[in-house]
């Protein structure tokens, strides 16, 4: 397991790549849950939103504005037993 930087710049929330083959996963708080259940969900309100899916970097800065959204979901996944 690897522990990179912080997911989308958002420090506190930590990307942890184990390869190639699983998942990876984001660890907040000592909560660590499935990177994609977090980065579907966010991209989903994104889109609903009305940004353009073909700007990565406009989505990178909306996950900053919602920083405390992200956090909260995230603990809200963890304890949903995701």
């Amino acid at each position: 397991m690897k522990k990179n930087n912080y997911y989308r710049g958002i420090k506190g929330i930590e990307f942890i790549w184990h390869g190639s083959t699983p998942d990876p996963e984001l660890s907040y708080q000592g909560k660590v849950v499935n990177y994609y259940d977090v980065e579907n969900t966010i991209w989903q309100e994104y889109k609903e939103d009305g940004h353009n899916p073909d700007d990565e970097e406009e989505f990178t800065k909306y996950c900053q504005r919602h920083e405390a959204e992200i956090k909260q979901l995230i603990l809200d996944i963890y304890e949903s037993g995701k």
